[in-house]
């Protein structure tokens, strides 16, 4: 039997950051924040050749109650990032509820960084706490 030739060529992931990655990075820096009584989840659903990630605020003291803060999408080129902005009470957070489109990891940061600093999330989160906190 002839051996199998690898027509593959060397395969090397993207040298990148991406969406998912940062957003656990930052889900987990919230959990060490608020010593984990709100923590950040995110997960991954898969539609077509669409990735949606829901960044989902959890407090475990109050029966896992789940708040999302917002969904993004992207596909399987990581970049551009949309921001999903319209449906029941997703996103509810942002001015403008309309879909919003992040070309660069740098435009997707940014703009997360502007979202979890805003002043609605962090009364989001000051109140999941008084829920919990004596």
């Amino acid at each position: 039997m002839a051996a199998i030739t690898d027509l593959w060529g060397e395969i090397a992931p993207v040298a990148r950051t991406t969406p998912v990655a940062i957003l656990r990075e930052q889900a987990a820096l919230l959990g060490t924040t608020t010593k984990n009584l709100v923590e950040a989840i995110v997960k991954t659903e898969v539609f077509g050749d669409q990735f949606v990630l829901r960044f989902r605020l959890v407090v475990p003291a109050l029966s896992n109650y789940t708040y999302e803060l917002f969904r993004v999408r992207h596909g399987v080129g990581l970049y551009p990032v949309t921001v999903l902005g319209s449906g029941a009470g997703i996103i509810d957070h942002m001015l403008d509820t309309a879909d919003k489109e992040l070309a660069t990891e740098e435009e997707f940061t940014e703009w997360l960084g502007a979202q979890l600093s805003s002043e609605k999330t962090m009364r989001i989160v000051a109140n999941l706490l008084a829920q919990v906190t004596k």
